[in-house]
């Protein structure tokens, strides 16, 4: 199920697990793709004291030899989340991604490729549940120059079904993800590239992304492989709503969208 080889720099994904020591293999599969990738890593267990941080860490340094000269060096830490994303004292969307920003950027300057992240959400149990999948959501600045990648685990004895459901439609992939969603603000600032497939499972995270489009904006989804019926509605309700907002697709994608505005889903641009 897992498919890990699919990630790529700039992926924000989502998983679930069972048991500590799921989450742990899978960081480690995570971790180790991270240093091929030239990256930083930062983990962040299940809110714990010392001892249990220390645990997984050592679990994660005999893993491979890569990953204990990355623990022994400080590329790979593993970090106490009631530190940093609990330093509020609770879930602030603004701490949080500002927090993500700045790590990032240290990372770069410090010169990796970019910072991967392996995140036990269980610190945000307590969160308003729309609250957390806003936040998720309206992460998606944080990946536009690929160079966080940000892998959110869900503990099924933490979170209830309907939570988890939630929480990962706020994400643009998760670990079984065959054609993942990505997307990309090209340098010129104006164009927002997308590919991969949206549908129910990313349904949030999508709409996210159109939400954030600007007046002058340039969306290409030609390289998407698939987009719902709800999908394509909001990009023609986008174009319609931002007026000068130029989309570039596919002749089917365009047929598609044709067929949204003909059928009234959406209201004709603005003149």
């Amino acid at each position: 199920m897992i498919v890990l080889l699919t990630v790529q720099p700039g992926d924000h994904i989502s998983a679930t697990f069972r048991c500590p020591a799921e989450f742990a293999r899978r960081t480690a599969d995570f971790a180790g793709q991270a240093l091929t990738a030239y990256a930083k890593v930062l983990v962040f267990p299940r809110p714990a004291d010392r001892d249990e941080l220390g645990a997984v860490q050592r679990y994660l340094a005999g893993r491979s030899p890569a990953l204990r000269a990355a623990t022994g060096s400080g590329r790979l830490q593993v970090l106490d989340s009631r530190q940093v994303q609990l330093a509020p004292g609770k879930l602030d969307p603004g701490h949080l991604h500002a927090a993500y920003a700045a790590a990032t950027e240290e990372a770069v300057a410090s010169g990796y490729s970019g910072l991967w992240m392996s995140v036990d959400m269980s610190w945000a149990a307590d969160a308003e549940p729309a609250a957390l999948v806003e936040c998720e959501a309206a992460a998606f600045p944080l990946f536009t120059s690929r160079e966080l990648t940000v892998l959110c685990h869900y503990d099924l004895g933490v979170f209830g079904p309907d939570r988890v459901t939630a929480a990962c439609r706020a994400h643009p992939a998760g670990l079984d993800s065959r054609w993942p969603l990505r997307h990309q603000r090209l340098p010129d600032n104006r164009t927002l590239r997308l590919t991969g497939e949206t549908d129910l499972a990313n349904a949030t995270a999508f709409a996210a992304l159109i939400r954030g489009l600007r007046p002058g904006d340039i969306l290409d989804v030609s390289g998407m492989t698939f987009l719902d019926v709800r999908a394509l509605t909001s990009v023609a309700r986008a174009v319609a709503d931002l007026g000068d907002l130029t989309v570039h697709a596919t002749r089917s994608q365009r047929d598609l969208l044709d067929l949204v505005r003909a059928a009234g889903a959406v209201r004709p641009p603005r003149r």
